[in-house]
């Protein structure tokens, strides 16, 4: 495995956000104990393995090889495009920009006198969708792997106001929370402060989640100043 990673050097990594801060330095493993191949890493970075691969849980609990896959990622979406192919892409944005424009002039549906058609109700006001998210089903324990039978957590796909029954043992206060994507980057961010309702630990937050894509996530979690931990969740 070492002779591997010296054969090939990673690029560079910087960090972005919070997260990056986090995972790069929270979990250190110097002697690279259960790390993937390189090539591994890579194909995690460019997305060629299902969300279900370990080899992202690992990502989670490993800051050498978070770093080396965050810097394939940052490599694989940072070459600029030449000046030529810049300028061809403006043009173009400028061409469609006039034709929605004229289609638009041209359209009977665009009210009287030239006028923008009001809203309809539906249209400008956002409904704000209620949802209970039970994690009292998972371990408090950070480091140890979740059980295979414990499934994700469910997410709509809407602006949500979110009721979290927090694991077993989780203290009241300020709460953070982040949805990440399978490269584990944040989505969405709320924060919330949680109470002891009826023995159990609640947490009042709203989250919106229009944006995303159905599928896979992560849904990160933590108390003010603790450590962050990870749910499997699914957006729908």
């Amino acid at each position: 495995m070492a002779e591997e990673r010296q054969a090939g050097k990673s690029p560079e990594f910087t960090p972005e956000d919070e997260i990056d801060e986090l995972f790069a330095r929270a979990n250190a493993n110097p002697t690279r104990v259960g790390c993937p191949a390189r090539g591994v890493l890579i194909e995690l970075a460019h997305k060629r393995r299902p969300i279900s691969d370990p080899a992202y849980e690992h990502l989670a609990k490993c800051s050498a090889c978070y770093r080396e896959f965050r810097a394939f990622q940052q490599a694989a979406t940072t070459h600029p495009m030449s000046f030529r192919k810049a300028a061809w892409v403006a043009a173009a944005a400028a061409v469609m920009i006039i034709v929605a424009g004229t289609a638009w002039f041209l359209s009977p549906s665009r009210g009287e006198r030239g006028t923008l058609p009001q809203p309809s109700v539906q249209e400008s006001q956002v409904a704000e969708r209620r949802m209970e998210v039970d994690l009292r089903k998972y371990s408090v324990t950070r480091n140890e792997q979740q059980k295979p039978e414990t499934g994700p957590v469910s997410l709509a796909r809407a602006r949500s106001s979110l009721t979290i029954l927090l694991p077993v043992g989780s203290e009241p206060g300020r709460y953070e929370i982040q949805v990440l994507d399978s490269g584990l980057r944040s989505q969405a961010s709320a924060s919330g402060e949680a109470a002891i309702r009826d023995y159990v630990t609640t947490l009042q937050t709203t989250i919106d989640l229009q944006a995303l894509s159905p599928g896979a996530y992560q849904l990160a979690l933590r108390r003010h100043g603790e450590d962050w931990r990870l749910f499997p969740a699914e957006v729908k």
